[in-house]
C-alpha cells in the first residue's frame, strides 16, 4: 500500500482565510443594511472589503449566500453554538418561578440584542425570501422559531388549557416583538434603544398580566 501524501495547508492561510470572509461578512451586513437587497451588489461588497469580487464569491458564495451568512453570523452574536433562547437573557424569560415582570425585561432585553445586531437585516431577508429558496427557508425557519419561543413564553403565563386564548396572546407577542416594530421605532422614529426595551417590556407584561376576555373572538382558527 503506498503512502499517500496530505495536503498541507499553513495556519497562517487559515488564518488570512478567516480574516477575508470576517471582512467579507462585515461588509455584506454594512451593504445590505444601508442599500437593501436588490441594490445591493457583490462588486460593492467586494470594494468596502477590499478584495475582488471573485474573493468574496470564494470565501462565502453568491449574493443570498451572503445575506444568509451575514443573518446568521448577526443573529448568533459569536456564539453560534448556543442557541439564543438558551441563552441569557432569554433563559430566563423562559425559566419557572420567573416574576412576570422579570420574564417580560428579560425577554425585551434578549429582543433588543438581537435588533441592535441584526434587526435590519432581517428585513432585507424579508425582501430577499420572495425570490430565493435558501433565503426564503432561513426566513421561514426564523419566524416559526420566534414564533415558537413567543408561544413558549405565554404558556409560562397562561394556562395552556385556555388555547384560543394562548393563540391570540401569542399572536399578540409575535407582532409586537418582531423586527419591523424595532426598526420603525429605532430607526424610523428615533427612539432611542433603551425606550424600546421598556416599551417592550411594559407591554408584554401589560399584555400578559390581564388579558381582556373579548381578545378571544368566536372564530376558530384554522
Amino acid at each position: 500500500m503506498s503512502d499517500v501524501k496530505r495536503p498541507y495547508v499553513a495556519p497562517v492561510r487559515i488564518e488570512q482565510a478567516a480574516e477575508t470572509r470576517r471582512r467579507v461578512l462585515r461588509a455584506a451586513a454594512d451593504a445590505f443594511t444601508v442599500n437593501g437587497w436588490a441594490a445591493t451588489t457583490l462588486a460593492d461588497i467586494a470594494r468596502t472589503a477590499g478584495v475582488t469580487p471573485q474573493a468574496v464569491h470564494l470565501s462565502v458564495g453568491a449574493k443570498p449566500d451572503l445575506l444568509i451568512a451575514a443573518v446568521s453570523q448577526a443573529v448568533a452574536g459569536g456564539s453560534a453554538e448556543v442557541r439564543l433562547m438558551d441563552r441569557e437573557p432569554f433563559r430566563t424569560a423562559l425559566t419557572e418561578d420567573v416574576t412576570l415582570a422579570d420574564r417580560a425585561a428579560a425577554f425585551a432585553a434578549g429582543s433588543r440584542g438581537v435588533y441592535e445586531r441584526a434587526g435590519q437585516l432581517f428585513l432585507v431577508l424579508a425582501q430577499a425570501a420572495p425570490v430565493h429558496a435558501a433565503v426564503a427557508e432561513l426566513w421561514d425557519s426564523a419566524r416559526a422559531g420566534r414564533l415558537a419561543d413567543c408561544r413558549r413564553l405565554v404558556e409560562m403565563v397562561i394556562d395552556r388549557r385556555k388555547k384560543a386564548l394562548v393563540d391570540r396572546l401569542t399572536d399578540v407577542l409575535f407582532v409586537v416583538s418582531g423586527p419591523g416594530v424595532y426598526t420603525e421605532l429605532v430607526h424610523d422614529r428615533k427612539w432611542n434603544a433603551s425606550a424600546y426595551q421598556i416599551w417592550l417590556s411594559t407591554t408584554i407584561e401589560h399584555t400578559l398580566q390581564a388579558p381582556p376576555s373579548r381578545l378571544v373572538n368566536t372564530t376558530p382558527r384554522t
